[in-house]
């Protein structure tokens, strides 16, 4: 019997089953046991919560609090989830499936730092006051000055594939810019947020400040309607994402929205052919191919096509899919059947439109319980739909090109996503070249097939007035699309800033 995780929604400070009368089990994708249960919230629920949100934001003490005060409230909240932090890595295995070192570096405990770094942020990186120089004239002093002041009542949404992370990436730097929050986590993964409302109750967050509600479409459609809410902060696909902008402009909302992507890797044509067959699956082998930003395109040139065909044949046998509890799993489950059968439709569009499978294209032998899928490669054409749409599953697409650079970037750019992309080179300074001309938010240009290497700097690379540890994920950077991968940026300062406003005061 696996272990359950059962919640009561967070509105106001206090756990309420609220006016639901049912309830949304959450099932463990792995092995399709009932793991947990939360109340199914109304759109009742929903506005309790949004009120909840916005007393706490215009009455206080919240928004009035000194940085330094909401950063302590922060860490005190990280320290609580770092003393739970097994039963969280447990609970999120159970809820999404994710597997290996992907869990800890980013599913669970490697997402904690981020309310740390937003508490270090708002204490020594952002710049709150901007105050201009006073000026004497006839009718006495006068001068101007800026003032960065929190944006107001967030509506959080989330989805299901990194619900941990996306919780707190949206959360933390919510908390520290002074704004109080309404989160919705998505049915199928609705767990780890409750934990999260749980270390804020513990960690003394004033009541209203933070709201866990759960719900389908209809609590989303209330969060982006009502008027009270300031800023809609969403992660999920493009096309929610028009409609959430929709539903939003009525009000004027604010928005931050991380949406969907296809993004291309890049194989420039000096790249040998063993680097090449080390290529494998690309990104599709993390979470199962379940992540906006993974490399799911393969532009690769021509003439190293046989040299790749070569490695994926070598490299099929290795990848282990079961149970992502086991440290020897490669590839864990895809979340719920729906998403299997989605995958299903992409695989049979693929052979429709004349692609060349190379290796799975099935569910795998002998795994009667959950909803795993084989890695599955073809190779076909950049019109086709499995390289323009975004599947979220274990599907890699190859596009041979001529291998010059002009073909290269013309690809990458043929989409209508640009969340993130790749380019390898034998040169770092060709592939950065080719880099700066693709249209998306995060791109690695990497130098391959080098042999050279650097003794290590004094300080292991920190220096005076500069490094930091690495713990974890989003604590530095800017994350975010261009196009229709979304609007605004995620984690570092930029994502902070996104949740604040900036006033001009001028007195006389």
């Amino acid at each position: 019997m696996a272990k359950s995780w059962n919640f009561e929604l967070y509105i106001d400070g206090k756990w309420t089953s609220g006016e639901a009368g049912g309830s949304i089990e959450v099932i463990d994708p792995a092995t399709e046991e009932v793991i947990g249960s939360v109340p199914e919230a109304t759109t009742k629920d929903a506005v309790h919560a949004i009120e909840a949100a916005r007393r706490a934001f215009d009455d206080g003490p919240w928004p009035f609090t000194k940085p330094a005060e909401r950063a302590a409230a922060l860490i005190r909240l990280a320290e609580v989830l770092e003393s739970r932090s097994a039963e969280l890595r447990e609970l999120i295995v159970a809820e999404t499936g994710t597997t290996g070192f992907l869990t800890d570096y980013v599913q669970a405990g490697g997402s904690i730092g981020m309310f740390r770094s937003n508490a270090a942020q708002i204490e020594h990186v952002v710049q709150w006051v901007e105050a201009g120089a006073p000026s004497a004239g006839p009718g006495g002093m006068s001068g101007t000055a800026l003032f960065r002041e929190p944006v107001g009542v967030v509506g959080a949404i989330t989805p299901f594939n990194f619900p941990f992370m996306l919780n707190v990436v949206k959360v933390a730097p919510a908390l520290a810019a002074g704004c109080t929050v309404v989160l919705k986590p998505h049915p199928w993964t609705p767990l780890d947020a409750f934990m999260i409302a749980q270390a804020a109750e513990e960690a003394g967050i004033p009541p209203g400040v933070l709201n866990v509600i759960t719900g389908g479409g209809d609590v989303g459609e209330e969060m982006t309607t009502n008027p009270m809410v300031d800023m809609i902060a969403f992660t999920g696909s493009t096309a929610t994402g028009r409609r959430i902008m929709a539903n939003g402009s009525a009000t004027m909302k604010r928005m931050q929205l991380e949406l969907g992507g296809k993004s291309a890797q890049v194989i420039l044509d000096d790249v040998s052919e063993d680097h090449v067959r080390t290529i494998g699956f690309g990104g599709v082998l993390t979470h199962c191919g379940q992540g906006c930003i993974l490399g799911t395109r393969l532009l690769l040139p021509e003439h190293l096509l046989d040299a790749y065909k070569e490695g994926v044949a070598a490299a099929a046998p290795a990848v282990k899919i079961g149970d992502p509890r086991d440290p020897s799993t490669v590839l864990g489950p895809l979340i719920r059947e729906q998403q299997r059968q989605r995958v299903e439709g992409y695989v049979a569009s693929a052979h429709e439109q004349g692609g060349e499978l190379l290796t799975g294209g099935k569910r795998p032998d002998g795994i009667d319980k959950g909803f795993f899928y084989e890695p599955t490669v073809f190779i076909g054409n950049n019109g086709m739909r499995i390289a323009q749409e975004e599947i979220f599953g274990p599907v890699f697409t190859v596009v041979p090109y001529s291998g010059k650079d002009d073909d290269a970037v013309r690809l990458a750019n043929d989409s209508i996503y640009g969340l993130g992309g790749g380019v390898e080179s034998a040169s770092t300074a060709r592939a950065f070249n080719v880099a700066r001309r693709i249209r998306a938010g995060t791109v690695i240009a990497q130098g391959v097939d080098r042999t050279e290497m650097t003794a290590p700097s004094p300080g292991d690379g920190q220096g005076p007035g500069w490094g930091y540890t690495m713990a974890g994920i989003g604590q530095n950077g800017a994350f975010g699309g261009f196009k229709q991968s979304g609007i605004g940026r995620e984690w570092g300062h930029h994502g902070l800033e996104e949740f604040t406003e900036i006033k001009s005061i001028t007195w006389m």
